[in-house]
């Protein structure tokens, strides 16, 4: 299974348009950890998955660890080769601005 930049870009927009039902989820994760993890789990549910070790398998996962783990997929799983690093930091980059502009 692959992935486009494209399709890829689709998966943060879905994320973003979700974010108030994602965010309103999130229990003990910041905000940023909580986008970061939609989109792992709907690039899983893409069938982008991962290949999981007792190293990692069920460690809480940080905001980092997620961008971590979503750009591990997307160097196995992305076609034609794409940095989806961009996309994750105008995600957070949004949601930080929607933070600031709340307050």
């Amino acid at each position: 299974m692959t992935i486009s930049a494209e399709q890829f870009q689709a998966i943060c927009n879905g994320v973003w348009r979700d974010r108030a039902l994602l965010l309103k989820g999130r229990g003990f994760l910041s905000g940023e950890a909580a986008l970061m993890r939609a989109v792992y789990w709907r690039l899983s549910k893409a069938g982008i998955k991962p290949i999981l070790s007792p190293e990692n398998y069920g460690a809480p996962r940080t905001a980092s660890s997620y961008e971590l783990g979503v750009s591990c997929l997307l160097e196995v799983h992305g076609r034609p080769r794409f940095n989806g690093i961009q996309y994750l930091k105008e995600l957070v980059q949004r949601y930080r601005n929607e933070l600031r502009e709340s307050c």
